[in-house]
């Protein structure tokens, strides 16, 4: 079921709608950013002092929070069927869900410019670790055809003719395992 007269409202930060006749509200704090994913049926919030992405909310149409990650505190959590579920993930820098395939990914700052790609189940537990690739700096999690994908940028080592750097890797879901696949745009 759909969600209706969805509002975010940057001014008092606040994410309104309408879901089977109940009215859904929530405030948070330094948020500056709010949309709705009917095809994954969440609303994504972003907060952060001075528009830096600090925290990520995803929150069922019903209002429950389905995850979290909040990179001041180094947590992210998640709902597990009826368990919410939280790891600390000191130096985390990025992290996604990806509901199709029971998997967290968490991305650690684990030196200047390395990081760490850490996999964890939906129960909690930590499936792959995988490092960055040499020479690129992670960039952000994203999902294409339903599937784990990361962007990193290779600077100019890794440019093509026209100065793009920027490429998208494939994750694989059970090994971490990263394919270079293509520029991403």
């Amino acid at each position: 079921m759909a969600i209706k007269n969805f509002k975010w409202d940057s001014q008092s930060q606040s994410v309104c709608w309408v879901y089977n006749g109940t009215t859904i509200k929530s405030t948070y704090e330094h948020a500056y950013f709010a949309t709705l994913d009917e095809n994954e049926n969440y609303v994504f919030v972003e907060a952060g002092e001075n528009n830096n992405q600090e925290q990520m909310y995803y929150i069922s149409f019903d209002g429950k929070p389905i995850f979290s990650f909040d990179r001041l505190t180094g947590t992210v959590s998640w709902l597990n069927g009826n368990k919410q579920v939280q790891i600390n993930a000191l130096n985390a820098i990025g992290a996604h869900r990806y509901s199709e395939h029971n998997l967290i990914i968490v991305v650690k700052q684990s030196g200047p410019s390395a990081t760490k790609l850490c996999g964890y189940s939906t129960d909690g537990i930590l499936l792959f670790e995988s490092d960055s690739p040499e020479g690129f700096v992670f960039v952000y999690l994203t999902t294409f055809k339903s599937s784990p994908y990361i962007v990193y940028d290779g600077g100019k080592a890794y440019a093509d003719p026209y100065g793009r750097s920027s490429w998208i890797f494939s994750v694989d879901p059970r090994s971490g395992k990263l394919n270079k696949e293509n520029l991403a745009y």
